[in-house]
């Protein structure tokens, strides 16, 4: 169960870097309001939904093999990538009105996509090794 999970969502891991990455070069290359807005709503629909089966199929998966596991490693990670989206919604908005520039947008946007990158890294290098390995203990 937790390998087929963890497999999953390795996967979506993949699916998503592939996007981060064409949206960096789309960035730079044709740069406009709706590709800002595709970005922020992949941010906040594809990552989000990813992070939440994180927080709720994967943990709830451990709880029932381990009930005294800590999620907040798990959590702590998402909710510093709700931060980077959160700053380049805010960065975007005073884009519209004026108050930040292009690079501004740019440099959120690529901040969040470092951020969700790293966590991705983290997890596939460290967490699931790590619940793959206690999922043999535990059980």
């Amino acid at each position: 169960m937790l390998n087929e999970l963890i497999e999953h969502l390795i996967d979506e891991h993949q699916i998503y870097n592939k996007k981060m990455r064409d949206f960096q070069k789309q960035l730079e290359e044709n740069f406009s309001n709706e590709l800002v807005e595709e970005i922020i709503n992949f941010l906040e629909k594809d990552i989000e939904e990813h992070a939440e089966k994180e927080e709720n199929d994967l943990v709830d998966a451990i709880l029932k093999v381990n009930p005294d596991y800590d999620e907040e490693a798990i959590i702590f990670g998402h909710n510093t990538i709700r931060e980077a989206v959160q700053d380049l919604k805010d960065t975007y908005e005073e884009f519209k009105q004026g108050k930040a520039k292009k690079e501004d947008i740019i440099k959120y946007a690529n901040k969040a996509f470092t951020i969700v990158k790293d966590h991705f890294l983290e997890e596939e290098n460290f967490l699931f090794p790590d619940i793959r390995r206690m999922e043999k203990e535990w059980l």
